[in-house]
Formats: structure tokens, sequence, C-alpha cells
């Protein structure tokens, strides 16, 4: 069982990052993008505020970086994640993901959040097969 708290927002640079760093709303779509792609092997949780430890793995993912810049521009999303396992030392996870959206595909209704939900996707699929085999310090640039 894996219990998957919030995604929040982290320490980038010497500076917290906070929803007006985010004009996408990307922690609730991330938190659902890596619970979609973990359920096929673990059983799933958002851990009850205020409860002990129980004998689930805790996979805490914190976003420490996002670009997004006018339509067209990349949208980069970096995070970071900790699997907290009983027994274990907890493991870390470090990710980004990029996209640009063609300047061929832009079209009026596209904004700069119009990448946002491919990155997401992404980051969700990382996660998910670094759980697979949860080695300390791996870091991927775009699934790599």
């Amino acid at each position: 069982m894996v219990a998957l708290p919030p995604v929040v927002y982290g320490h980038y640079r010497g500076r917290q990052m906070s929803e007006s760093d985010d004009a996408c709303g990307v922690p609730e779509p991330l938190r659902q993008a890596v619970q979609d792609r973990l359920k096929a092997r673990h059983d799933v949780v958002l851990p009850a505020s205020g409860s002990g430890r129980s004998s689930a793995s805790l996979l805490k993912i914190e976003i420490m970086d996002i670009v997004t810049v006018s339509a067209g521009g990349p949208t980069i999303v970096v995070i970071h994640a900790a699997l907290e396992r009983p027994g274990l030392p907890a493991v870390h996870f470090k990710g980004m993901r990029q996209m640009h959206v063609q300047h061929s595909d832009i079209k009026a209704d596209t904004t700069e959040c119009s990448a946002m939900d491919a990155v997401i996707q992404g980051l969700g699929a990382d996660l998910a097969t670094w759980m697979l085999k949860p080695v300390d310090g791996v870091s991927l640039v775009n699934g790599a």
C-alpha cells in the first residue's frame, strides 16, 4: 500500500514556491496522474491527517519549480519525491519535464497552460516507473 498525500510546493533556490507561482494549478492534477499510474500495482490511499504512521509506504511529492511562458513558450515542471518505507531508509527522486506547443499548433485558445497536461502525465509516468524499483538519487529529465 502507498499513501499519497497532497502534492505541495517546495523550496527552490532558496525560495518557497507557492500557488502564486503556479498559473496552471499543478498539484492536484499531478497527484491524480501519479495515483492513476500507481494504482495498477499498488493500493493508493490519501493518508488521514493527524493519523499515526501505518505500515504503508509514504510517497511525498514537492513541486520545486514551474515555468510557464506565453502560449508556445516552454512549460517546465521540476519535482522532488521522497518514498518513506517502514524499516528502510527514505529514497529520493528528482524529475523534470518540459514541453513546447509547436507554433503551428497555437490557436486562439492556446494558453501558457496548454502543454501542462502532457508535462504532468509524463511526470506521473516517470514516478510510477521509478516506484517499480525505487533507487535513491534518481534524477530524470524528460523521462531519461
